[in-house]
Formats: C-alpha cells, structure tokens, sequence
C-alpha cells in the first residue's frame, strides 16, 4: 500500500485539480501490488467528482483492511473538498474545534457535533451539574464549559493521573477506573447527581456497560446520558464484532426491548422501561433520555360520529357523575343527621296535633268572614240607592264646605 508521503501527494493532487498527476502516482508507485493498484484506479475512474475520488479511494481502503490512519485522511479530504463542512458552519462545537488549534488537545469524530448540538442545546447556559468520563488533556472539558456556561458544574473521571493537571480551577477530576461499580457509585454519591453524564472513556465493553449501569440511576429527571465510541463494539482490538454477544452495542439492544417492556409478557424492567424515555443511536454514539414516563395505553377518536355523539356521551357521563356524587352527599347527610330525624318525627306530631284543633277554628272564622262580607255588600247597595235621592243631591254642597274645613 503507498506509504505516507506518496499517499499525501496523492490527495493533494486530487484536492488541488490535477487527477491525471494522482493517478501517475497511483500507477508508477513501487508500493502497491497488482491488486491494491487495480482497486485505487477503479475508485478514481468511477467517481463523478474530486470529492467523490478521495471518498472512493477512502472506501476502497477500508474494504481492504488498509491502515486507518489512511482511510481517515481520505475522508477527511474528502469531507473538506465537498460542501458538506458548510453544514457545521454555525455549529458552536465545530466553532470551538476549529478555533482551538493551540489548546488542549481536543480529538473527535466531525460528526459528533451535529449530535452535541440536539441533545445539549437545551441544558446550555444553565446551572447543570456535566459528568464527563475521560477527560485526557482537559480539551473537551474546556469545550464543555464555554458551550455550558458559568453557571454548570463540571466533574471529570479519568484513570490518569496526568489528566489532574488539566484540570484548573474551573473544574475537578476524579481518579477513577470507570470499569469498577464501587468506584462510580463513589463519584454518583459525592458529586452527583447528574444532568449529563458523557463517557468518553477507555471504550472498552466492561467499562462502558459498568459506567451507565452504575450511573443512570444518579442522572436527574430529564438528564441525558451519552456514550462516545461506540463503534469498538465492532472492533476485534475490543474484543468486539457484530452480533457479538456482552459488547455494548448489544447491550443497547436489549435496552430497546426494555423501553417497550410494557407490550411484553414479565418484561418490565424498572429503571429501563419506567425510566428511560427514549434511545438515540447514531454512528458511534448513542443517547438514553432519562424521564419517569407513564404506563402507555391507547384510545380511539375520529369517525362519522363525531359531530354530536362526543359531546353527547361527554354530557351523560357528566350527569351521571353528578347525579352518583349527589347522591352519596344525601346519603352522607342522612347518616350524619340521623339523630335529628326522632325529634322531626316529635315535632311532626305535635304539629299535626295542632292542626286537628285548628281547623274547626278556622272553619268558624271562615263563616264569619262569609257574613261580614255579605253585610258589607248588603251595606254599599243601600249606600248607592241613597246617593240617587234628591236630599243627597241637594246637600252635597254642604257636604263639600264641611270636607274643606
């Protein structure tokens, strides 16, 4: 395969117009056998583009085993030549990663960015408590600590000791293998809980499987959980492969049957099921969002029905509802009045009692009402036959004199 320096001329030939130059050094080179010379011209020749060349040539080295150090290169190329890296523009990690040429050292994968952004965006510029596991040379930390604010409070785990001297004052480290439980659950009790916790750690199964076992439970409602380098779940250098049972990634999978627990027989499982809202995997990455959620259930709506009968049985279940609790409220009064009802029943005899001697009364006044009535009618009748006489006409004037007095 071509070495170093021929395969950096190679790219650069590519990069800055001139593929015939590439394709000389592809085919004069003493590096490369029959084989791999016939794979890397084949990848030239079939691209549509510039861009397109370096992508082919960085798949065709990874299809054949080649060093990773050149596949990477070859992508790397041929994201930069493309206009894919306008994307990440207004990216404020990618900012930071740009711009951070002379500090701590700060490796990642460029995709990772786009995946910070969504899912840390909203604990940004507030006062969160980040958990970072693997802190290296401090680069991240520090990423960490503008994109979040000054008002977060950062902790970082790292198994060496030279990772204490990044630290400064802005943050703490904690010494700590991530692959003992004792030792997490240590860091969970003394500095957490947690709004993010990152692993980006040493990678391998049993640490990456120990630190979110152990630390999920101390991430607080709506925390997130993310894990960096996942991808070594299929690397045999990690004792991984696909398929292959206890790497991480398989571990995900199982984590995806818990969060649909409730729709399987005995499957339940407290803290995955009732605790984890949603997984988010990505190349490399994956994200567990940490929320108490509800027992899920279904119910129907729509149809031809709709205009009358929702509102309709709305209405019945309503009366229904008011007319059940009315009835308990009498039923409460009843029992709580129980002892007055023996002095209503007195009382209601006595009353009726009152009533059998009253009523021939009021039979007698009634009479009497009868016969003054009549007396009064017989009584106006001989009042107007009087006022018809001549004596009543002829001594109205002196009536009249008398009322002005």
């Amino acid at each position: 395969m071509l070495d170093s320096e021929e395969f950096s001329k190679t790219l650069h030939a590519i990069m800055t117009g001139f593929p015939d130059r590439a394709k000389n050094l592809i085919a004069t080179s003493a590096n490369l056998d029959d084989d791999e010379r016939a794979i890397l011209q084949k990848a030239m020749a079939d691209a549509p583009s510039d861009a397109g060349v370096l992508e082919a040539i960085g798949d065709a080295l990874r299809v054949s085993n080649s060093d990773k150090t050149l596949v990477n290169e070859a992508y790397r190329a041929a994201f930069y030549n493309s206009e894919q890296w306008q994307s990440l523009v207004d990216d404020p990690f990618f900012a930071f990663f740009s711009a951070n040429k002379a500090g701590h050292v700060l490796d990642k994968w460029i995709h990772y960015f786009p995946i910070y952004t969504r899912h840390l965006t909203p604990y940004a510029q507030r006062p969160v408590s980040v958990l970072e596991i693997g802190v290296y040379r401090g680069g991240s930390m520090r990423m960490w600590s503008r994109f979040f604010g000054p008002d977060a409070r950062l902790v970082g785990v790292d198994i060496d000791p030279v990772a204490l001297i990044s630290a400064g004052e802005r943050y703490s480290v904690v010494l700590a293998d991530q692959s003992d439980p004792d030792a997490m659950a240590k860091v969970a009790q003394e500095h957490g809980p947690f709004d993010v916790i990152i692993d980006d750690g040493g990678h391998s199964m049993d640490q990456q499987i120990t630190s979110i076992e152990t630390l999920f439970p101390a991430l607080n409602e709506g925390g997130i959980y993310l894990v960096e380098d996942c991808h070594t779940s299929y690397w045999d250098s990690y004792d991984g492969g696909r398929g292959r049972e206890g790497t991480f990634m398989e571990w995900v999978k199982t984590r995806l049957d818990d969060l649909n627990g409730y729709h399987q027989e005995d499957a339940v499982e407290p803290v995955w099921t009732k605790q984890v809202d949603g997984i988010h995997v990505y190349d490399s990455v994956v994200v567990l969002d940490k929320k108490m959620r509800f027992a899920p259930f279904a119910e129907q709506n729509g149809g031809a029905d709709f205009v009358f009968n929702s509102r309709l049985h709305s209405s019945i279940a309503s009366e229904l509802v008011a007319t059940r609790q009315a009835a308990l409220d009498e039923r409460d009064q009843a029992v709580n009045g129980y002892g007055e009802l023996d002095a209503l029943r007195d009382e209601l005899r006595v009353t009726r009692g009152e009533l059998r001697t009253a009523i021939p009364r009021l039979a007698a006044v009634e009479a009497e009402l009868d016969d003054t009535r009549g007396q009064l009618i017989d009584s106006w009748d001989h009042v107007r036959e009087m006022r018809k006489t001549l004596s009543w006409r002829v001594t109205a004037p002196l009536r009249r004199v008398r009322r002005a007095r």
